[in-house]
């Protein structure tokens, strides 16, 4: 995936040189995939800051085909547009961002099959040319924060050519497809699997995700083809949950340390209850969004009953964890509060 947005840039830097009139670089959509929790979202987003670029986030699931009760698919264009305070020259420069978008796969309705999918194949159909790039007229409904405010009824033209289209979902049952066409295959002679294959296959099937299972999963084979670049995020590890939980700078566990904090109490996790949450997180298969919940049942009652009360020090063990309650201490047992969180 970092490949493929580095060389979109310097795609765009190229075609810009006089020398590229004759060669002409073509773009390279991603179509990303991954369970829920995986950090999908946030990886893009982190890339469009990195980069300086505006960016928008959109849902798949309230798109209708042009026509019908929802959101045509121009409205990808419309936020970003906003979100680049309508500099039409900083929009045709973004990354627009596209998620549930397994959601627009083909539904086939055995009790009705002359029903026409508007919120499936019909919105495929109409990514297509905002994929490949078309010209776009956006109607502005609400001022920008910047200096420009667009007039009423004045629609502002936008170029999709050089807009980079990253396409995410969670893609439920693919892995069962990608499996069925890699088991199907010889397992003797010169067509039997590689070992890093068979790797592959335990870990994240998804790594060895074909257009043809893209296809068969019920995406149409014009819409896969403008998405060439194939990424897969794993399953988070145990071990991954537990770095979320403390090392970013916005952690979950800083988070509810301040939350304690506001009402002077100090809170304190030994390293084992970290752990314990990130097991339960990796069993539920929430992933990071499973965080959260957990967090928040291991705290709830404390957080209603200490705050206004002689405590002090607030300790979360494996066993406050699995159940238990949290420990308490008064101000002067500071000491021993900081040996139960060790």
């Amino acid at each position: 995936m970092s490949v493929a947005i580095y060389n979109h840039y310097k795609r765009l830097e190229y075609n810009q040189r006089e020398d590229a009139q004759e060669l002409v670089v073509e773009k390279s959509n991603i179509l990303l995939f991954g369970p829920t929790g995986s950090g999908k979202t946030l990886i893009v987003k982190t890339i469009a800051q990195m980069l300086d670029v505006p960016f928008s986030i959109n849902d798949a699931s309230p798109f209708t085909q042009t026509g019908y009760v929802g959101d045509d698919v121009d409205m990808c264009i419309h936020r970003l547009l906003q979100n680049a305070d309508y500099d039409v020259q900083r929009a045709e420069r973004g990354i627009v961002f596209i998620d549930e978008v397994d959601k627009l796969a083909r539904r086939s309705d055995l009790t009705n099959p002359n029903q026409r999918d508007v919120s499936g194949e019909g919105v495929q159909q109409g990514l297509l040319r905002m994929l490949e790039g078309t010209t776009i007229a956006v109607n502005p409904k609400s001022p920008s924060r910047g200096g420009f405010v667009p007039s009423a009824g004045q629609s502002i033209s936008v170029d999709t050519t050089n807009i980079l289209f990253i396409c995410s979902g969670a893609f439920v049952g693919l892995d069962k497809v990608i499996l069925d066409r890699v088991q199907t295959k010889s397992q003797i002679g010169f067509k039997s699997q590689t070992e890093t294959q068979q790797e592959l296959v335990a870990s994240n099937p998804l790594d060895l995700a074909e257009p043809e299972d893209v296809i068969r999963y019920g995406f149409i084979p014009e819409l896969v083809g403008r998405l060439p670049c194939f990424a897969a995020a794993s399953q988070l590890t145990k071990e991954q949950l537990c770095q979320i939980l403390t090392e970013p700078k916005n952690s979950i566990v800083k988070q509810y340390q301040q939350l304690f904090l506001c009402s002077n109490l100090e809170l304190l996790f030994h390293p084992e209850a970290l752990v314990a949450i990130a097991e339960i997180a990796s069993t539920k298969n929430t992933g990071a969004r499973g965080l959260r919940r957990i967090m928040e049942n291991v705290l709830r009652d404390a957080l209603y009953e200490l705050p206004g009360t002689t405590i002090k020090y607030v300790v979360v063990t494996k066993e406050a964890v699995l159940g238990a309650k949290v420990l308490a201490f008064q101000p002067h047992e500071q000491r021993e509060a900081y040996m139960a969180a060790e």
